[in-house]
């Protein structure tokens, strides 16, 4: 939520009006709570459920969504009515009507939130407390001396809220921000305060510490030996936890695909607290040049990354696929891989462009082989073939920069800019999006996990129609969305119009059923390529391997039934918080990027425009808004474009401006600029 409260509701008092104040509950009303302390009576059936969110003074928010509509709406809380609900936290509230508008009284705080609160530690004789620097944290919070530990005064902290019974809330110390990587502190304080955990429990540890890296007997039984197969990693150059490798062969009919996946089931079992923690968690997150994972390190960077040279562990599906590029065949095993190379996304381009040729020496120790040369090309081939028919059939492939910021020892960001680009991305995504899809078919009839897009909302559609016939009058917009992202990426000023494209459609989520997936243009798609990273795709691997086993039966297909929409609840969660804690951090960096840039002229691009301010994009990627009340312009809503109040001057989508930038509010995380 914004940091500015969302409307003024402090009215102006007429003269001789008598001023109103809020109401207390009546008597018969109120009850007692279990601590003796007066509480409004539940009325079950008139609650609704949402979610806390603090404003800047004493009152609050409470945000919900319709389950049966999925419509979003928000009710301010008066102070005296939001009970001990504390930001983030889940409630149960009624709906009242105060001066004609709908207010919340929360009834009941149903789970507290999983976001840390951080500061400094003040200690007592027997107790301590945290101060936050944070305005919308109106308390601070007790600790117990049971669950101070060995920290002392000043110390910085992370702590996570475990009631609320008295005048201040009592929590106990999750994380330490003094054993964190120099420089990284800020990048890790707004992580733990939306929710995210660096640190493991000694239960998780001391599991991981058990697990064995010798590969016996037993364990490859039942696999299928895939070691004489030429294999090698495609990845960035700086990445550690390596979970897909792939491995292809030219038949007379077509290719035979073997996309590898790490077999991380296999170490981490079910129910274990390892497997709990992860669940927990979700996701790996990655935040500039910092990963919080989803695994402890022995095991993402490890034990189960792929590394050349080792026997691992994995998950194989096998692609028969013809010269036309359709999937004949496919099968999932469990396999044994080793692999011969490790490449990186700049060494594919260049096998391509024939930059590296036979005997060149490799980043990672190895020499060019003319075999590893001709399977680059035939993969090339086979990719090329199966992004036609991506094309074709009307997968959406929007093309927006991703920034890459470069940071030194002391946390300091030396450069903000457009993360380079490999055409090599387009194929390893080509194959894993064909193993995805792959194995979401072959198991559609038993309980799973999928990930869904669904179809947008005809409103949304119909209104981002209309303004793309205003900002681009005499043309015919067609009715292909595939074909609309094709025409704004033809126009260098119409390719911002591809963020207000995204927002027309729905969010990707992951769902026990299949709905299809619209982006991709596919009726069946799971994850199933990360499971180093990706909680979703641990889990679909143990029902593929019971499968195999022969052991899913019915007692097993009813839990699955179970969990499963939970899983995909709580996945598709994770996955959004840490959408959005990339987005607070880069956030973070550009302000202090720009930090000793104030009062510098900058030349971006309007990228956005909305009834209050429009955005402007520059070219290192920084993007902020420009209010229209600080300018000689305003907004024209029926003509989507920007006007001078006299008239003479017209800015459209994608309109080079020059901006000055002259303030940064640090705390806000926030960039002020003006129009030049």
């Amino acid at each position: 939520m914004s940091d500015k409260p969302r409307r003024d509701f402090k009215c102006k008092q007429k003269k001789g009006e008598k001023k109103t104040f809020y109401k207390s509950t009546s008597k018969k009303d109120m009850t007692k709570n279990k601590f003796g302390k007066k509480v409004k009576k539940r009325n079950h059936d008139a609650e609704l459920v949402g979610i806390y969110k603090q404003g800047q003074w004493a009152f609050g928010f409470v945000d919900t969504v319709n389950e049966k509509t999925g419509e979003k709406k928000w009710y301010f809380t008066h102070e005296s009515k939001k009970l001990d609900a504390f930001e983030g936290d889940e409630v149960a509230f009624e709906v009242q009507h105060f001066k004609g508008r709908e207010e919340a009284q929360i009834t009941k705080v149903l789970k507290r939130s999983e976001h840390l609160i951080t500061w400094k530690l003040k200690v007592g004789k027997t107790y301590a407390f945290v101060v936050s620097d944070n305005p919308i944290i109106k308390n601070d919070i007790f600790i117990p001396g049971k669950h101070i530990g060995g920290y002392t005064d000043g110390s910085e902290v992370a702590v996570q809220i475990l009631r609320w019974e008295g005048k201040n809330p009592e929590g106990r110390i999750i994380e330490s921000l003094w054993n964190l990587p120099k420089g990284r502190e800020d990048i890790y304080r707004i992580a733990f305060e939306m929710w995210a955990r660096k640190s493991f429990s000694e239960s998780v540890m001391s599991e991981t510490k058990e697990l064995n890296d010798y590969i016996s007997e037993s364990d490859l039984k039942y696999r299928k030996d895939c070691r004489d197969l030429l294999t090698y990693t495609i990845d960035g150059a700086e990445s550690k936890d390596l979970d897909d490798a792939i491995s292809l062969e030219k038949t007379d009919s077509g290719h035979i695909l073997y996309v590898h996946i790490a077999d991380v089931s296999h170490y981490v079992r079910e129910n274990t607290p390892l497997d709990r923690e992860a669940r927990k968690r979700g996701t790996s997150i990655y935040l500039a040049d910092q990963v919080i994972p989803m695994l402890p390190k022995e095991i993402s960077n490890g034990l189960c990354s792929l590394h050349p040279g080792e026997d691992k562990l994995t998950l194989t599906c096998e692609m028969h696929i013809s010269k036309s590029g359709q999937v004949t065949r496919s099968e999932v095993y469990n396999s044994v891989i080793i692999s011969d190379y490790r490449l990186t996304y700049k060494e594919i381009d260049e096998f391509v462009s024939g930059e590296i040729l036979l005997w060149d020496d490799l980043l990672f120790w190895e020499k060019v082989s003319d075999y590893l040369l001709e399977n680059i090309k035939d993969l090339k081939n086979l990719t090329d073939i199966l992004s036609k028919n991506t094309e074709n059939r009307g997968s959406l492939d929007f093309d927006f920069p991703e920034t890459k910021i470069v940071l030194d020892d002391a946390g300091q960001p030396l450069e903000y800019k457009k993360y380079e680009r490999y055409d090599s991305y387009k194929i390893i995504e080509e194959c894993m999006v064909l193993a995805n899809e792959s194995v979401s078919k072959q198991f559609q009839k038993y309980p799973f996990l999928y990930r869904v897009h669904e179809d947008p909302d005809g409103e949304d559609v119909e209104k981002f129609t209309k303004m793309l016939e205003t900002v681009i009058p005499n043309t015919d917009i067609p009715e292909d969305f595939s074909d609309i992202l094709d025409l704004l990426q033809s126009d260098s000023n119409l390719q911002y119009l591809q963020k207000l494209l995204l927002r027309s459609l729905q969010k990707a989520r992951y769902s026990e059923k299949n709905m299809w997936h619209f982006g991709l243009a596919l009726k069946f798609y799971s994850h199933f390529t990360s499971p180093i990273r990706r909680y979703p795709d641990l889990q679909i691997h143990r029902i593929i391997k019971e499968i195999a086993r022969g052991k899913f039966g019915w007692e097993r297909r009813e839990y699955y039934n179970e969990i499963l929409p939970k899983v995909a609840r709580r996945s598709s969660e994770t996955a959004d918080r840490a959408e959005k804690m990339e987005y607070k951090v880069r956030d973070m960096l550009a302000c202090k990027y720009m930090a000793d840039k104030i009062w510098e002229e900058f030349t971006g691009n309007i990228s956005g425009m909305i009834e209050k301010w429009f955005f402007v994009e520059l070219p290192n990627t920084i993007e902020w808004f420009i209010d229209y009340g600080l300018t000689w312009l305003q907004y024209n809503p029926e003509q989507m474009r920007i006007e001078s109040f006299d008239g003479t001057k017209t800015l459209h989508f994608g309109s080079e401006i020059t901006v000055k930038l002259i303030d940064i509010d640090q705390m806000r995380k926030r960039l002020e600029f003006e129009l030049v």
